[in-house]
């Protein structure tokens, strides 16, 4: 310990090239623990899951936030430790789906909290975790819970919630009912339900009356109307109509009818309130 000298070191350790080394170990006056700076006179903020910088400020460990770091996948999740056996291994683990590959955090979400935070004590005695995004603890039971979409918070992209490997991505417009938020490597895009069935049914007079469909984008299963659009899964498209017209092909080869009028080529989205138009 030192005492304060115009020049010296407030609170230090001696070193052999003359540096001060400060204590981090001494309650300050702000309630954190050390000091910073070049002579050790900046007393450090309370940090809880970061560490000291020069000003006295607190930068955080990856997947942390707040003004003390204390909110754990950036307050937008919970990490938990899934438990891993001889046949699910960490290789196994992907809560990434729309990432190619799973080696690091970036492609697959899990990480290493001894690696990052030093930490070696785990409900599961294993320091491989993740963030689940978009859950809490219930404060009564402590269970593990999904925050209801209602009570997320909207985000800078006008969507709710946050994905991503530390839930700092936002997430981009989506409606919960088709669909969900997703991290595809750089935003958290909307990945809607490919099998969810959905109200609309086709009006061409090749399906049989009631056919509805179901809530997957641009798949050749022919003359269904579903509920996607790749942003926010909001508006009913048509889909891919190459198989129908081969059919309308064939038809008319074998029965000499004439052709039915011309079908446009593609997928054709139109808005809720538009009507379907016909096959």
């Amino acid at each position: 310990m030192g005492k304060w000298t115009d020049g010296t070191c407030v609170l230090f350790t001696a070193t052999v090239n003359g540096t001060c080394a400060c204590d981090s170990s001494v309650e300050n006056v702000f309630g954190g623990l050390g000091y910073a700076g070049d002579d050790c006179s900046v007393s450090c903020r309370p940090c809880d899951m970061g560490t000291c910088q020069p000003d006295g400020s607190c930068e955080c460990f990856p997947g942390y936030s707040g003004w003390r770091c204390q909110d754990q996948c950036n307050g937008a999740g919970i990490i938990l430790f899934p438990e891993f056996n001889e046949t699910y291994t960490h290789t196994d683990f992907d809560n990434l789906p729309l990432v190619s590959g799973n080696a690091n955090y970036n492609q697959s979400g899990l990480f290493d909290v001894y690696e990052l935070y030093g930490v070696s004590q785990t409900p599961t005695n294993d320091t491989w975790a993740y963030c689940a995004c978009g859950y809490r603890r219930n404060a009564v039971s402590d269970e593990v819970e999904p925050i209801p979409f209602n009570e997320l918070p909207f985000n800078a992209e006008n969507g709710q919630g946050y994905t991503g490997p530390f839930c700092d991505v936002p997430c981009d417009p989506c409606l919960s009912t088709n669909g969900k938020c997703e991290y595809d490597g750089t935003r958290g895009v909307c990945d809607c339900f490919k099998d969810a069935p959905n109200s609309k049914g086709s009006e061409s007079k090749l399906v049989q009356d009631g056919t509805k469909g179901y809530g997957e984008f641009n798949t050749l299963v022919v003359v269904v109307v579903w509920a996607i659009e790749l942003t926010s899964c909001s508006i009913y498209c048509l889909q891919d109509l190459s198989v129908l017209r081969a059919f309308i092909r064939a038809s008319r080869a074998s029965t000499g009818r004439a052709r039915p009028n011309p079908v446009p080529t593609g997928s054709a989205c139109v808005p809720r309130d538009s009507p379907i138009p016909r096959v």
